[in-house]
């Protein structure tokens, strides 16, 4: 499979060779009116403190741990062995801090929020991994909860979460007030022209700061500027999580514990109790499983909402009609959007559809494995941005995904701490979108679009390959010339599985780079989907350079329309009724389970209700051909992890191409800077 893989990639790059790079217009400003200021309190010297400086020794402690059981930590906080705490200095009461724009008459407040940070050093003895992951440094917001620590019961309800102890909640910032690594943020849009000299502040005002904005894009526009004053503490902020742009919104019943455990039970396990029988709707109590809560949830701005069905699934996006379809000022309840856009956010370890067996390992994916071995580590939610963090993805025992939500966009920082990945498949991570919501697919490469049909548009680089004690089989569907339509075997293959009495044997899907469609390797442009109830950009960037960054020249944009291509988990076109296993290629009545084209219109209206085949329909996002390492090589620091962020803007409405004036601020961001007044 490696040799096959490398084969394949050697020919990509014969073709990226040929591939002509996009033109871009760089006269064309970036769209900066959905983008977020943020800035760290370093641009206010004056009221922050040093940010705390750690150190932490190497621990091997869970090299000793198999189990849960034995008295090996579950998800916890390591304290450094050295660590300056508020030795430094302590910086201004960040609730004296407060956004200000000038309206042309005076000063009124505009939505604000400060979020403290701070270095924590993750552990999880009790995975199985954790030999090989040990303890890591991550740079964390202090939270409102920490959700990782609700791990009791509620004496009423054994099946109810609470936290294990009532009287902690979440751990403050070692450093109180204002410190250098923590963050201010507000948006763009929300500030105004430069005040006049000499314009008096606010009542109650003791100092401010002028945050000046410049497009790089449009460097002869209109000067704008907003302010972060600080008061003596008897201001109350206008804005709030409650009356702001961001709504967190969990279920009612969402610190419901369930059972939870990754296909591969030792790894990222949790401690076993009561859990809630969804088929029976009973709480279990005399038979013990890991468990953890069920941490669903709603994210609402006035531009979007945005459904959690668990930590790693990410079901649903809806986009309001219009602009002004939603009151920012008033209840959330009041707020309507348009139909969901998603099928799922999806990802894969190893193998992207099941099936078969690699060399080393099998299939992993986010539902059944990585939402089975994680935990919520936190949320904080404010008036400008929400902020939600998952801990853990099977052998990634530290991996953290961090999610921040702001009015119109949605930042997805990705921390991956994941041990050698080889260059048989690697990682996939990719949205996979709704048939029929979503009508078109364009990137640099194909800026007039190609429709989002479930019928495969690119050209080359999709092989299906079974190796087997059984035999051989190479399937393809590729236009090119050199490689060309092919269907080779030799011996007896099984299709689609390795169940068969020879044992293991590969059985999936290689996808490389298509040069002529997605560019070539190394090359990450942006990217949209639109259609009539929403426009998607996205663009993915590295959010923190390591030695991990490194791994972009083996990162490739991964695209697939295959209405017949089911890779594991998800529910449209068709539902995946096999968890972990290949579908069977008949529906519940017996007959010939279809693709679904667009003459199909709604496939959720299908009778029976698995007659069309999973499917994917306009699925992209990024394929990790291979790493070596990068969990911080038994270190603490981050010395080679994979810090990745995926921007994605929403807009009402089927849109032209805009990916290009959304997706520069990725490139070219706004320049602040900081004045004290």
């Amino acid at each position: 499979m490696t040799i096959l893989a490398l084969a394949v990639g050697a020919l990509a790059s014969s073709h990226a060779l040929a591939a002509a790079p996009p033109v871009v217009d760089p006269t064309v400003p970036a769209a900066r009116e959905t983008e977020p200021v943020v800035l760290t309190g370093a641009s206010f010297p004056q009221w922050a403190a040093p940010a705390e400086v750690t150190a932490k020794a190497p621990s091997v402690s869970g090299a000793s741990c198999t189990s849960g059981d034995n008295g090996c930590g579950h998800n916890s906080y390591q304290s450094p062995e050295v660590a300056s705490g508020k030795a430094l200095g302590e910086g201004v009461p960040i609730g004296q801090l407060l956004g200000y724009r000038w309206d042309g008459h005076g000063f009124v407040q505009i939505p604000f929020q400060v979020d403290e940070f701070a270095t924590r050093y993750l552990s999880n003895d009790a995975s199985t991994f954790s030999f090989y992951s040990e303890t890591d440094q991550n740079l964390t917001p202090v939270f409102d909860e920490e959700r990782f620590r609700w791990t009791g019961q509620d004496p009423a309800n054994p099946c109810r979460a609470v936290p294990a102890d009532p009287k902690v909640r979440t751990t403050a910032d070692p450093v109180p007030g204002l410190d250098t690594n923590d963050e201010v943020a507000f948006m763009a849009s929300d500030a105004g022209p430069p005040a006049p000299a000499g314009a008096a502040l606010p009542a109650h005002v003791v100092g401010a700061y002028r945050v000046d904005l410049r497009d790089p894009t449009n460097p002869n526009g209109p000067a704008k500027a907003a302010y972060v004053m600080r008061s003596d503490g008897t201001v109350a902020p206008a804005y709030t999580a409650a009356n702001g742009y961001v709504r967190y919104q969990p279920d009612a019943d969402s610190d419901t514990y369930l059972y939870s455990q990754s296909a591969y039970g030792s790894y990222g396990n949790a401690a076993k109790g009561a859990w809630l029988d969804p088929t029976t709707g009973q709480c279990v109590t005399n038979q013990p499983k890991q468990r953890r809560p069920k941490d669903t949830a709603w994210v609402r701005t006035p531009r979007y909402q945005f459904r959690y069905d668990g930590r790693w699934l990410m079901t649903q996006v809806g986009v309001a009609p219009s602009a002004t379809t939603n009151d920012a000022a008033g209840p959330a309840s009041s707020w309507v959007y348009g139909p969901d856009l998603v099928d799922q956010w999806k990802a894969r370890a190893f193998q992207q559809r099941p099936g078969g067996v690699t060399p080393c390992c099998g299939y992993e994916e986010e539902a059944n494995n990585w939402g089975g071995s994680s935990i919520l580590m936190g949320v904080r939610a404010g008036p400008v941005r929400m902020i939600r963090a998952t801990w853990g993805a099977d052998s990634s025992t530290n991996n953290v995904r961090t999610e921040y939500f702001y009015r119109d966009e949605i930042r997805m920082d990705d921390a991956l701490r994941v041990h050698v990945i080889p260059p048989g498949d690697g990682i996939y991570t990719q949205w996979d979108f709704n048939a029929g919501a979503v009508s078109t697919y364009s990137n640099a490469f194909v800026p007039d679009g190609v429709p989002a049909d479930g019928q495969n548009d690119e050209v080359f680089g999709n092989t299906r390959a079974h190796v087997g004690p059984d035999g051989l089989r190479l399937r393809d569907g590729d236009q090119v010339p050199v490689v060309g339509p092919q269907d080779v075997s030799a011996g007896s293959p099984a299709d689609g599985s390795c169940s068969t009495p020879a044992g293991r044997c590969i059985d999936n899907d290689i996808d490389v780079v298509d040069p002529t469609f997605s560019g070539p390797l190394g090359t990450l442009s942006y990217e949209e989907v639109s259609g009539p109830y929403g426009t998607w950009v996205d663009r993915w960037t590295v959010k923190q350079v390591t030695g991990g960054t490194a791994y972009g020249l083996a990162t490739t944009p991964y695209y697939r329309d295959d209405s017949c291509f089911d890779d594991g988990t998800g529910s449209n076109p068709g539902p995946h009724v096999r968890s972990r296993a290949p579908d069977p290629t008949v529906d519940a009545t017996g007959a010939p389970r279809a693709c679904w084209k667009t003459t199909d219109g709604d496939p959720t209206t299908a009778v029976p209700f698995d007659h069309f085949f999973q499917g994917a329909i306009a699925t992209h996002g990024l394929h990790v051909n291979l790493i070596a390492d990068s969990d911080n090589a038994f270190t603490t620091a981050p010395v080679d992890e994979v810090d990745s962020e995926q921007r994605i803007v929403l807009l009402p409405g089927r849109l032209g191409n805009v990916g290009e004036r959304y997706g520069r601020g990725t490139e070219k961001p706004l320049i602040a800077t900081t004045q004290l007044l």
